[in-house]
């Protein structure tokens, strides 16, 4: 006698479960990637005003004279050399004075960090405050971490 197998169409539990639990995980990450870019502009602002305080800490090192970058309130702040009267243009900037539009400096303002022909910020340890995370400029050897 000669069993029949029937064919059987279809999933089983098993890989159900696999594909609901594979488009769970997609969806997360797709949720997490949704969310706001206000965190990845902080982010960014952090970065140039990070690299600006480098810029100028190098320009102070090339010339063999101050530079600094002055924080002038919350959310603006411009390049000068040798006195803070006057601003200068940052490559690549469309103007002298930098405006903030999602990170905020915490720290009081104005603030003023010149680096001296070494590349030195002074004796102490200079920390910016913004709403993205501190900026610490170190004492003596001006490393910006």
């Amino acid at each position: 006698m000669h069993k029949i197998f029937k064919v059987q169409k279809g999933f089983t539990f098993l890989e159900i479960i696999a594909i609901i639990a594979i488009i769970g995980i997609m969806v997360a990450i797709a949720v997490s990637r949704i969310g706001s870019t206000d965190t990845y502009a902080i982010i960014g602002e952090l970065d140039k005003v990070t690299s600006h305080l480098r810029y100028a800490q190098g320009r102070a090192l090339r010339t063999d004279s101050p530079w600094g970058i002055r924080f002038a309130s919350a959310n603006t702040y411009f390049l000068f050399q040798n006195a803070v009267a006057n601003p200068i243009m940052i490559p690549g900037e469309e103007q002298n004075q930098i405006n903030l539009s999602k990170l905020t400096i915490d720290s009081a303002t104005p603030l003023t960090i010149t680096f001296d022909r070494f590349g030195s910020p002074g004796a102490a340890n200079i920390t910016i405050a913004t709403s993205g995370g501190n900026i610490t400029v170190t004492a003596n050897t001006g490393f910006i971490p």
